[in-house]
């Protein structure tokens, strides 16, 4: 399990950094301003499917590279 973690480590820290985003937006409480508009921090929610896209991409190219090693290594045998 560690040397899975170690090799996904930025997917994972991507991953982690999107969920915390979206349980940051559904933790807030959203303010009413004196001109009755809400204000609430939607910013999290562009952010959470950034690092969810990165972190996609990132588990991706690892799977790729993970995946051309090892049969490298079964060439190389």
């Amino acid at each position: 399990m560690l040397t899975l973690l170690r090799h996904f480590r930025t997917s994972f820290i991507f991953f982690l950094l999107g969920i915390g985003c979206l349980l940051a937006f559904n933790l807030s409480t959203p303010q009413i301003a004196a001109n009755s508009s809400i204000q609430e921090l939607f910013a999290f929610i562009p952010l959470a499917w950034l690092f969810l896209g990165m972190s996609a991409v990132t588990f991706f190219l690892n799977m790729v590279q993970t995946m051309l090693g090892i049969k490298r290594q079964h060439i190389d045998c």
